[in-house]
């Protein structure tokens, strides 16, 4: 090997353990750690992120990123290592190492303050911290690209490429089309039983259930774990400690079932990972935009799919004897219900979900913009609520509280998890036309060739490719939102007989 690409890859690889380590202290902070510890765990993350951001910004770092940038003699995926390091490199010394310091130290103090305001249900006690977290990733914006609007900079972070420019007419688009149809849903007069959704099922039974199922769709538990948190997500460190969570309510036994499937296809993504290259950038899930495309995927396009439960449904009658004179059709009903009185995201529905981030979209946008104060989020939020969903929240824990992401400063993420939903319809109409015969495998209880396609056009694929041609060549086109529409538009007017 190249003596000076052997060098960068060590040095790569330093950094990679770096961020493993800051993944299991954030995992222990939302599992296992005790509250009184917060202000000690904030020195010890903030202490490591600033020796990454010091290993990151170091002089021999990008001397080895010059020399090596137009080497002939580095293969396509060496070629793609480099340009997704130097990427890293140029963020990461435009932003001063004390910055980095404020935003360790004052999202674990955000994340501990958010817990603590979403139980009183007081927006007011937040805002001061989210007040400073909004500040710092402006001041960390300016730093990276003067020259450009401060979320788009922040979109970059989680979706490279991505810009106001090109959202605004994608979601746009969708509301075009979903608000109406939801509207037709709401008139719907066939509104079948559904007391059956909120029986009670005990947590230790939904979590064996859910761990079965979960196992059946290939997630390999000796690399990985299931707990319980607040907030569900998939956390760990790298493709060979893979940990999910989800969340239990007893009288809503489905929410952690798709929990579950949801974090299992982030997990299922990080575990086909390529192990030879897990400590090198180019290995790395290509965007957040794309890992959503995985969980939703497994979640939505198939977790809510005839073909999926003709194998799993009757396991779950065996568990949940409420459902064994259930029919497979009214069950599919219940998992893919319209509820557009609900005002949680994460247990929002197909056709709702999308507005649900879309309100949040445009409330960030609209933040770093200057058109909106910190102060007068809970209002905002609301106003789109009424005018989105017809509801309005009756407190801000339901509201503006409800998700984790602002409390850690994470600006410009929720716009990722719609894109995931268009992406997914793409993939997924992509792999079905490669192999037909995936309903029928799924229906016997198969994840293959489903889970082997996305292994060879995703997950191993890593960040080889940007994001426009890793969905070209997956798919043959670009972000299209008219592959979800025209398949959300035929399913619920299907199962709502419109």
């Amino acid at each position: 090997m190249n003596a000076l690409y052997a060098e960068l890859t060590q040095r790569l690889a330093d950094l990679t353990a770096l961020e493993e380590v800051v993944g299991i202290l954030s995992w222990d902070q939302e599992i296992v750690m005790p509250s009184g510890a917060a202000e000690s765990r904030g020195r010890q993350l903030s202490t490591v992120q600033v020796i990454a951001h010091e290993r990151l910004t170091h002089p021999r770092l990008a001397e080895l990123l010059n020399a090596l940038r137009d080497d002939p003699t580095l293969d396509a995926t060496q070629v793609a290592n480099v340009r997704e390091a130097q990427r890293d490199v140029d963020k990461a010394t435009r932003v001063p190492a004390h910055l980095v310091r404020a935003q360790a130290e004052t999202a674990v103090r955000g994340h501990e303050i958010w817990v603590a305001a979403r139980k009183n249900k007081h927006f007011a006690a937040f805002a001061p911290v989210l007040n400073e977290l909004v500040e710092i990733a402006k001041a960390r914006a300016a730093a990276i690209a003067p020259d450009k609007p401060a979320y788009d900079v922040l979109l970059d972070d989680y979706e490279p490429g991505m810009t106001m420019a090109r959202l605004d007419p994608v979601f746009d688009r969708l509301k075009e089309v979903l608000l109406p149809l939801i509207a037709r849903i709401r008139a719907a007069t066939d509104v079948p039983d559904m007391t059956w959704l909120t029986q009670h099922v005990p947590a230790d039974t939904q979590r064996q259930v859910g761990e079965n199922i979960v196992r059946s769709m290939g997630y390999d538990f000796t690399c990985g774990r299931l707990d319980t948190s607040v907030h569900p997500f998939c956390g760990g460190a790298g493709p060979t400690d893979v940990r999910i969570t989800t969340r239990y309510a007893e009288n809503a036994f489905l929410g952690s079932l798709t929990g579950m499937i949801h974090e299992t296809g982030h997990a299922l993504y990080e575990q086909g990972r390529d192990v030879a290259l897990a400590d090198q950038p180019v290995s790395r899930a290509r965007s957040m935009g794309i890992h959503e495309s995985q969980s939703l995927l497994w979640e939505k396009q198939v977790g809510h799919g005839a073909a999926f439960w003709q194998a799993q449904y009757p396991k779950l009658q065996s568990a949940y004897g409420f459902l064994k004179d259930k029919p497979l059709d009214a069950f599919l009903r219940g998992v893919n219900d319209v509820n557009a009185q609900n005002l949680i995201r994460v247990s929002a529905d197909e056709l709702t979900y999308p507005l649900h981030v879309i309100l949040r979209y445009e409330l960030e946008r609209d933040l770093f913009s200057g058109r909106l104060n910190v102060e007068d989020l809970p209002a905002a939020w609301n106003a789109k609520m009424q005018g989105y969903l017809g509801i309005t929240p009756p407190d801000d824990a339901v509201g503006v509280l409800q998700d984790v992401h602002w409390s850690g400063g994470a600006f410009g993420y929720f716009p990722c998890y719609t894109l995931g939903a268009l992406y997914a319809a793409q993939f997924y109409q992509a792999a079905l036309a490669q192999h037909p015969d995936i309903p029928e495998k799924l229906a016997a209880g198969e994840v293959e060739p489903l889970l082997g396609w996305l292994r060879a056009h995703v997950h191993r694929v890593g960040s080889r490719l940007t994001t426009d041609a890793l969905v070209t060549a997956a798919t043959g086109r670009l972000l299209d939102p008219e592959a979800f529409l025209s398949y959300a538009t035929a399913k619920f007017t299907r199962l709502y007989g419109l």
